[in-house]
């Protein structure tokens, strides 16, 4: 037993019967039951065979035994609830139906035997021992090192829980959540993203938005046993670093979110104040354009622009973060000061979807990789903005010395002859050439995308944020008014994030006042030249 208990205590064993279950089921309810089931037979089973020398494979042997099981229940329809006896690992009928006639009192049973596995572990591994085991109160203490009057303490107060639960008719469970991510900063390595990708992780996450929970409150919550619960929690605050997850431990033992996640509704409407001001800024923007062409065309591109359209793509965007940047500023002197910030390599922002409810909000993000010492170049950084109206061409982390139609385009800064090319390269420039990367003029490549050899927009935007630095204090006041209102007080140190991220209106509302106003123009398809910089920095 001492070994089975051992395969049963390790949560690395537990997950990999959860994955069992999982494969082989509908949903994650269904596995849980599924689990539950094998759990207990496996216990049921270990008890009457003592003598166990191989308990990897008893157990795996029960495990699918009580598969098959239940796929024969599924067929018929069966009741699926888990049942704690000793021939669930055989197939057989439950012999204990054979003595209680009274259907209500089968369910009863059924119910107190299922509430085993919503109990803590210090109960749960009491009651497993006191009625399953059935171990002796001094046995038990010995055991698990603890006194006699601890285990009566323990089985009492697993009686008062279990007695609670079963007089629920049913467990609550919560109905489906969608949480949209949105990431910002380095992901590799950072990304918490990576291990909420479930609908019980997701679930989960959202109980604790605004208020700490306990695991055994997310358990009766969720109507889901404590073991996958403790699991889910511990996964969630140790994200894929170890420490920064979606979760966090309070100091009550609790757990609360650790990352901004907000309802769709609200942030709907943060978003919705930053996008009144596109209208009258992308009016000033296109006049502002329109006046200093010569000067924006003459900026030092590797490639010469004949057309402000394409420039004006990253001008917007550039203009729009420095713009919300200026804003923050604002905000933190004005209401911020007393608070530190808080500093994270990558940042992770949640909008939540309930049922019935459509995401539709204004995005556009922005992407960018660097490569060092390739094709002649000391270093080369590209990036791409994709959203509404533009498909995204790559993503962080993505390795640009592998990306041939990129390499390509490296390569024809300046002039890339078509004689120069083999017969592979020729189908990459195709390539090139159909993502918006190069153009071909009298049998020479060159890049379609913006190159340069540095930053060169920045003088431009900063000259337009003069122009516009009237709306920067009451933006910054009505900013304040809505981290006040929806950023809960635990993430009060990520108030620089909320801004940032519920700003995506602003961006989407001026990219298409600005196609309304011929300020840029709107790609035929995409993925496109739009959106996509290439600095290059010559040895």
């Amino acid at each position: 037993m001492n070994e089975i208990y051992g395969l049963l205590g390790s949560k690395a064993f537990l997950k990999s019967l959860y994955a069992f279950a999982y494969k082989r089921t509908a949903n994650s309810y269904e596995a849980e039951d599924l689990c539950s089931d094998i759990v207990a037979a496996v216990l049921s089973a270990a008890r009457r065979n003592s003598d166990v020398t191989h308990p990897y494979a008893f157990v795996w042997t029960i495990a699918r035994r009580v598969y098959a099981d239940f796929s024969v229940k599924r067929k018929r329809g069966a009741d699926h609830t888990a049942l704690y006896s000793d021939d669930t690992a055989t197939g057989c009928t439950q012999p204990i139906d054979e003595y209680i006639e009274n259907e209500d009192d089968k369910l009863r049973l059924r119910r107190i035997l299922r509430e085993f596995a919503f109990l803590s572990k210090i109960y749960r591994d009491v009651c497993v021992m006191y009625y399953l085991d059935e171990l002796k109160v001094p046995h038990i203490a010995k055991r698990l090192g603890i006194s006699q009057n601890t285990v009566k303490q323990r089985l009492w107060s697993a009686r008062v829980t279990i007695k609670k639960g079963v007089g629920k008719m049913d467990n609550p469970v919560l109905k489906p959540i969608e949480i949209a991510f949105i990431g910002t900063g380095s992901p590799v390595g950072n990304d918490p993203r990576e291990h909420a990708r479930r609908s019980f992780s997701k679930a989960l996450i959202y109980l604790c938005k605004d208020t700490e929970r306990s695991v055994k409150e997310l358990s009766e919550m969720l109507g889901v046993p404590m073991p996958y619960v403790e699991e889910e929690v511990w996964i969630q605050t140790h994200g894929t670093n170890g420490y920064y997850g979606f979760l966090r431990k309070t100091e009550s033992g609790k757990y609360i979110t650790n990352f901004i996640l907000t309802d769709y509704d609200d942030y709907m409407k943060v978003s919705e104040m930053y996008g009144r001001h596109a209208y009258v800024i992308a009016g000033k923007f296109d006049a502002f354009v329109k006046k200093h062409e010569q000067t924006i065309l003459g900026l030092p591109f590797l490639n010469p622009q004949t057309d402000t359209r394409l420039i004006a793509w990253k001008l917007i965007h550039d203009l729009n973060w420095a713009l919300i940047e200026h804003v923050g500023k604002r905000a933190e002197e004005k209401y911020f000061a007393h608070i530190t910030p808080t500093q994270r390599d990558f940042y992770t922002f949640g909008i939540a979807i309930k049922e019935g409810q459509t995401f539709d909000a204004p995005f556009y993000g922005c992407d960018g990789n660097i490569a060092h010492d390739i094709d002649g170049y000391k270093r080369v950084f590209i990036s791409n903005i994709y959203g509404r109206r533009l498909e995204k061409h790559f993503g962080c982390g993505d390795d640009i010395s592998q990306d041939k139609p990129l390499r390509l385009t490296i390569r024809a800064i300046g002039g890339l002859p078509l004689s120069s090319l083999t017969e592979g390269e020729r189908e990459t420039a195709a390539k090139a050439i159909e993502a918006g990367y190069l153009k071909k003029k009298n049998d020479t490549f060159h890049p379609r995308i913006l190159v340069s050899e540095a930053d060169v927009y920045w003088c431009v935007t900063d000259a337009f944020l003069k122009e516009i630095a009237h709306l920067i204090e009451p933006m910054a006041d009505d900013i304040h008014k809505m981290i006040k209102k929806y950023l809960p007080k635990h993430m009060a140190g990520e108030y620089k994030l909320f801004n940032q991220q519920t700003s995506l209106g602003l961006l989407d509302g001026m990219y298409e006042e600005c196609i309304e106003l011929g300020t840029i123009t709107a790609p035929d398809k995409t993925p496109s030249a739009e959106g996509v910089v290439m600095i290059a920095e010559r040895k």
